[in-house]
């Protein structure tokens, strides 16, 4: 992986660690620390020397700033090496510095005491004193440092008056005694503000880290998440523009990792997709990247594949394709053997386009991929882009007719073998302000794909039960469903509401769901359909033999009737095959006690094979094309009224 442009995107300001920022203060403040030693070892070496030997000021002194010297020389090295500590051996050497500078002034408390001069001797405490309460701003960020230099500069003074019999003496050392304890004390207290201090700090600056990582990766794999990617991305087509270089965006898809999810459980599907991660990561080069979008979503960047747009796309081809041969064998994982197939989509850059859109690109070549049977390799085409920009427009399209009220209801009727209407299925037309009526199989996907087919599975699930609670005389309406709104949790209760508000009679309501709706999610299917079938309301599974056809979930779920799909309708008196598939899912519907509507009967052959067959509702061209609810009204009520 492209480690250092990860680096460079994700930089961020090192944690203040709270043992190293306590060393770092405390080497901070030996230059100004060591220019008070030097004024008060100046002044303390003047104001004794008419009442101390010369040579021992002289020795003293020099002793004291030679270690002042030795001090300053640490820091330097300190400052030099601050990037690379090594935190216990600078904590040693600024505690060991400290106490030997304590040392010095308790030596020089003692050899430059004088005897019989209560003055000196006043003035020599007040300048130690002075030292130590200066040590508590320069050395609290360590205890160890400032208790250390405190007691071996005060205790020989302390010594040195207990040592002289006299009622001065006595009370310079307990007061002597009592300004250590309260030194010490506040030493201690300044030490706890500081410590707080510094840990507040690094609790802050690692939740910021965390919030920072966790906006730029993706906590599973530990890969770059969208919003890098679409940041290194952006980089890359700028780079590959100036050079004149090409480069390449894979998008990958797990094929069919619900189902892994759905059946082996979560702690599964994420173990895979982390050994997916590495398997990819392993067959990348040093300067790509491999980045997690989405649940089973992963993104390559390829920053340079080839010299022109011909060479970039085949090379990128050929890697992907090496990408896809590594998932030929299974994983092996909590003692499951899973096999497991992706989709890759390529786009080439630079181009003419943004970084969101690149990733459009691939992302429409990897549906091209999986829409052609999975487990495969496109490259994106100019092709693709009509079919992106045309998606587009539908979409767009889409919004405004539902702001525009552009969407209307047609009825095609269902009869019985008695060839009396009993029902009609309702169907979604699009009145377009241009292109007239579009049929929905020219938007559906698109709406699915958007998520515009909540809305629009809203409006006609209302609309139906506006026009259902207008019929008279008993007449049922079929409505389909969608998957992502039937598998929205507040979809029951919004229908009890339509209903309720419309005045609707749920008894002749009828919701026709597919098979790959209903097993996608089968215990929550059968709750929902449970509770809606308690209203009154009926369930038709539509297209039936088209999806999964499984005889053990059909058994489970409350449906009421099956709807044999058209294509297996069509041409059913000329064609064995379909004979055979039509005949064999009547018998099952009847065994299991479910009422039978074949759809698409266009010829009398049709019509007639399926009655032979006790079929018991009818639907198709032959009988009537579907129409808008004026026409489909006034048609019904001229055979009402012809018949009476």
């Amino acid at each position: 992986m492209n480690q250092a442009s990860v680096e460079h995107f994700t930089s961020a300001t090192e944690l203040t660690d709270v043992k190293s920022e306590q060393i770092r203060i405390l080497f901070s403040a030996i230059p100004s620390s060591l220019v008070a030693i030097l004024i008060c070892s100046s002044l303390l070496s003047i104001a004794q020397w008419p009442v101390i030997d010369h040579d021992t000021i002289v020795a003293w002194f020099v002793v004291t700033n030679l270690l002042s010297l030795l001090r300053i020389l640490m820091y330097q090295q300190f400052e030099k090496q601050r990037d690379r500590l090594v935190d216990s051996i600078w904590a040693q050497r600024a505690v060991l510095t400290s106490i030997a500078s304590g040392i010095t002034w308790g030596v020089g408390g003692y050899l430059l005491f004088p005897e019989h001069s209560p003055v000196h001797q006043v003035f020599l405490a007040f300048m130690i004193s002075g030292i130590c309460a200066g040590a508590i701003t320069t050395l609290s960020a360590m205890t160890a440092a400032v208790r250390g230099f405190v007691v071996f500069a005060i205790t020989p003074i302390i010594v040195k008056f207990n040592l002289i019999d006299s009622e001065f003496s006595i009370a310079m050392t307990i007061m002597s005694i009592l300004f250590v304890t309260m030194i010490l004390v506040s030493a201690k207290r300044l030490n706890e503000t500081i410590r707080q201090s510094l840990e507040f700090r690094y609790q802050r600056e690692l939740a910021e880290q965390t919030i920072r990582y966790q906006a730029q990766f993706d906590d599973l794999t530990n890969l770059p998440n969208r919003r890098l990617f679409l940041a290194m991305l952006r980089q890359e087509m700028a780079k590959a523009e100036r050079h004149h270089r090409y480069g390449a965006v894979f998008f990958i898809d797990l094929d069919r990792f619900k189902s892994v999810n759905d059946s082996l459980g979560h702690a599964v599907g994420d173990e895979l997709l982390v050994r997916v991660a590495r398997k990819i990561t392993a067959r990348l080069r040093q300067e790509d990247t491999l980045a997690r979008i989405g649940g089973d979503e992963f993104v390559v960047l390829l920053p340079e594949v080839g010299n022109d747009p011909e060479s970039a796309g085949a090379n990128a081809s050929t890697i992907a394709d090496e990408m896809r041969k590594l998932f030929t064998d299974p994983f092996m994982i909590h003692g499951h053997d899973i096999h497991l197939t992706i989709s890759v989509g390529i786009a080439v850059f630079p181009g003419n386009v943004i970084a969101e859109d690149l990733l459009k690109f691939a992302d429409v070549a990897m549906y091209r991929a999986k829409s052609e049977g999975r487990d495969g390799v496109r490259l994106f085409s100019e092709e693709m882009q009509d079919a992106v920009n045309q998606q587009r427009r539908i979409e767009k399209g889409l919004r405004e007719a539902l702001t525009n009220q552009e969407f209307e209801l047609y009825f095609q009727g269902q009869y019985d073998a008695e060839n009396q209407l009993v029902g009609a299925e309702t169907l979604l037309r699009w009145n377009h302000p241009e292109r007239g009526v579009v049929a929905p199989g020219e938007f559906i996907d698109v709406a699915e794909q958007t998520g515009l087919i909540v809305p629009i599975g809203d409006w006609v699930l209302r609309s139906a039960c506006e026009q259902l609670a207008a019929l008279q005389g008993g007449l049922k309406l079929a409505v389909n469903v969608s998957p992502r709104q039937f598998g929205d949790s507040a979809f029951v209760d919004n229908l009890k509401m339509v209903l309720q508000e419309t005045g609707a009679d749920p008894r002749l309501l009828t919701l026709e769901i597919t098979e790959g709706l209903a097993m996608a999610n089968i215990r929550q299917s059968i709750d929902s359909m449970n509770e809606l079938k308690k209203l009154g309301i009926s369930f038709s599974v539509d297209d039936f033999g088209t999806g999964y056809s499984s005889l053990s979930y059909l058994h489970q779920l409350p449906i009421d009737e099956l709807k044999i799909d058209q294509s297996f309708v069509r041409n059913i008196s000329t064609s064995s095959e379909n004979e055979v598939i039509v005949d064999t899912i009547i018998v099952m519907a009847q065994q299991l006690n479910l009422k039978i509507v074949a759809e698409g009967i266009e010829t009398p052959e049709e019509l007639n094979y399926l009655k032979l067959r006790q079929c018991n509702f009818f639907q198709g061209y032959h009988f009537a094309r579907p129409e808008p609810l004026v026409q489909f009204t006034r048609k019904r009520n001229d055979k009402l009224l012809s018949s009476s």
